[in-house]
């Protein structure tokens, strides 16, 4: 966040015009480049009539209302933040398909005249009364309906700029950048767009231009890799995270240098600084996250509650978050009904929010976080919130105590910071891993142990994963987890708790198939393995012709697995098929990596094949295939 006011003649590019120059359309393929990192970038500005207002989108998008609704309130903080600054921060809303919606044309990337819109305007009016009534169920009546059920969501990477200027009938300047994405990278894309809403609002859309032909010529963003990309003349080198594992480090590089590279999916803002004054509630904060408890998360402005609640996210990788989480919820996103007026929250759900009015509507909720400012108490002043968490459960894990007390040394140590948030972000790295250790063990249980070159060609299934099974097992191995040692309850049945509860989430069952489709994978590599490695001439020597033929035809069999994975054609990466600008398969779709290890797999394959005919009796070759 800054607060330094701008010189008057960076004011001549801020507004848009309809003889702004327009940018040249994209071809498909350019289009379909862009599209492996980002969907659009759209222009947010503050409408009298109309409050928050998507003004253009580059390139255009397709639309639907209210996803134009969700991105036009979102990308405005719902609270007074400053007078004169700007403001990076990130938000997280549903897909809301043409199909399910009340109907929109797509977007334009010319900006157009401020059209009237009754439902926004009439929400908008809606919003400021509430302020001045005491009931909540006026504002709930207010909020918009949604009938998406989409599990496909776009995420908004946003720099909001606000001047004071009395030229203007609010007395202010307001207008938002914002990249739209398919991507969870938020630490990439917070350094991305706070590079370019500065240039955007000094230059004008010659910027944008410029930067969409940037991203166009970025490498394809490959899984567990570090690539450099141009953002207007600067060098940034990211490393994206594998999967769901976690990326190791402190997470504060600017990604200018290549040997600290940014860490893509974690905000730059330091986890031991968003939650300074709640640092000993991390560890109830992790156990929440790992059995899917709804958490809200409440905080002076949008760009410390996202950041707290990706940090939240990245706390118990690789356990996935299988719940909905919001980096910043407001009153007017079209989920409002679907989390506010619930009886109980849904399962799993973590928003993040600014506006007051959420402390009041979910009063209800378990686990409801206050965050302060982040900084000494000698740095706050009267309207300081007080950081602290409601909570209705009580924590299980052991709460590492010289740990803490050493992070309460560092964190006001500018020097140590960085290294502070590095062991902090291990440190809970590894408690997961200890987490999971049972779970890996008794998995491992299930699955077929080795394979060999007798092994039947049939792969034998693996084992169902049966929770009281599990509960059982675990008494006897209960793993590296340290539980609470101050408790009226004993260790096991802390970490029976626990684990029951776990095993009850919808994180868990997305875990579960997550490492049933791995141990699939690990099964076909070792039984790949087994056949390209193995004596195969021995076999062929000692065994009967009947035994080699059938082990010639699982080697064929396997072989001719191989090409065809290499030549199917696969989507190139990027967003669902909705946004596509093409939906032609574009090469394999797979790593160079992926690529290079199944050709060698399918030389060794192809060689083995041709030593274990050398076995066999010359009548016996002539019949096979």
């Amino acid at each position: 966040m800054s607060s330094a006011p701008r010189d008057e003649a960076d004011m001549t590019q801020l507004t848009l015009s309809e003889d702004s120059v327009q940018p040249e359309p994209l071809s498909d393929e350019a289009l379909g480049a862009l599209q492996r990192w980002m969907l659009s970038i759209a222009c947010v500005h503050f409408d009298l009539e109309l409050g928050p207002d998507v003004e253009c989108m580059y390139p255009p998008l397709g639309i639907s209302k209210e996803e134009k609704d969700n991105i036009a309130f979102s990308s405005f903080p719902d609270t007074h933040v400053f007078s004169d600054g700007d403001l990076v921060f990130s938000w997280r809303v549903r897909e809301v398909p043409l199909d399910a919606s009340n109907a929109s044309p797509p977007a334009s990337s010319k900006p157009a005249p401020p059209r009237r819109s009754p439902s926004v305007r009439e929400s908008m009016t809606r919003s400021v009364s509430w302020l001045r009534r005491s009931r909540n169920e006026a504002v709930v009546d207010a909020s918009p309906r949604l009938h998406s059920r989409s599990t496909s969501y776009l995420y908004g990477y946003t720099y909001f700029l606000q001047r004071r200027d009395a030229s203007r009938r609010r007395g202010y300047f307001q207008k938002s950048l914002v990249i739209l994405s398919h991507l969870p990278y938020v630490g990439l894309f917070h350094q991305v767009i706070a590079r370019l809403g500065p240039a955007f609002f000094e230059h004008g859309m010659v910027v944008l231009e410029s930067f969409v032909h940037d991203v166009i010529r970025w490498p394809s963003p490959e899984p567990g890799l570090t690539l450099s990309v141009s953002v207007l003349g600067t060098l940034l080198h990211a490393s994206l995270p594998h999967g769901l594992e976690a990326q190791n480090g402190d997470g504060m590089q600017s990604g200018t240098s290549a040997s600290l590279p940014i860490l893509a999916s974690v905000p730059s803002t330091p986890l031991i600084q968003v939650f300074y004054e709640l640092l000993p509630d991390l560890w109830r904060l992790w156990e929440c996250m790992l059995t899917a408890e709804p958490i809200l998360i409440v905080g002076r402005d949008p760009r410390t509650t996202s950041d707290a609640v990706w940090h939240l996210v990245d706390l118990i990788r690789p356990v996935p978050v299988a719940g909905d989480f919001r980096p910043f919820f407001h009153i007017h996103d079209y989920d409002f009904r679907a989390f506010v007026t619930r009886a109980t929250p849904p399962t799993g759900v973590v928003l993040g929010a600014t506006n007051p009015f959420f402390l009041q509507t979910c009063a209800t909720w378990p686990h409801i976080v206050q965050l302060g400012r982040g900084d000494k108490p000698a740095h706050q002043g009267r309207d300081t919130p007080t950081a602290r968490i409601v909570s209705s459960s009580k924590r299980r894990v052991n709460k590492d105590t010289t740990l803490l007390k050493q992070l309460l040394q560092w964190r006001d140590s500018p020097s140590q910071l960085e290294h502070a948030n590095a062991v902090l972000r291990r440190y809970f790295s590894d408690l997961t891993e200890r987490f999971l250790a049972p779970l890996h063990q008794h998995m491992a249980t299930l699955i077929p142990a080795s394979f060999d070159l007798t092994s039947p060609a049939e792969v034998p299934p693996i084992k169902s994963f049966h929770r009281e099974t599990f509960l059982q097992w675990l008494k006897s191995h209960p793993g590296p987890l340290r539980m609470r040692q101050r408790s009226l309850s004993p260790a096991s049945v802390l970490r029976h708790s626990l684990y029951s509860d776990f095993l009850q989430s919808p994180n868990f069952a997305v875990w579960l198939q997550g490492r049933v489709e791995a141990a699939q994978y690990e099964q076909r590599q070792r039984r790949i393995a087994a056949l390209a490695m193995g004596d195969v001439v021995t076999f062929g020597r000692t065994r009967s012709d009947i035994e080699s033929i059938d082990l010639y035809l699982r080697l064929r069999e396997e072989l001719r697995a191989l090409e065809t994975a290499l030549q199917a054609p696969r989507a190139a990466p990027g967003p669902g098929a909705r946004w596509r600008a093409s939906m032609e398969p574009s090469g394999t779709g797979m790593s160079l990596i992926e690529s290079r290890a199944m050709i060698a797999q399918r030389t060794r394959l192809a060689a083995q094949m041709e030593r274990l005919l050398q076995t066999m009796p010359p009548d016996l070759r002539v019949g096979l295939p």
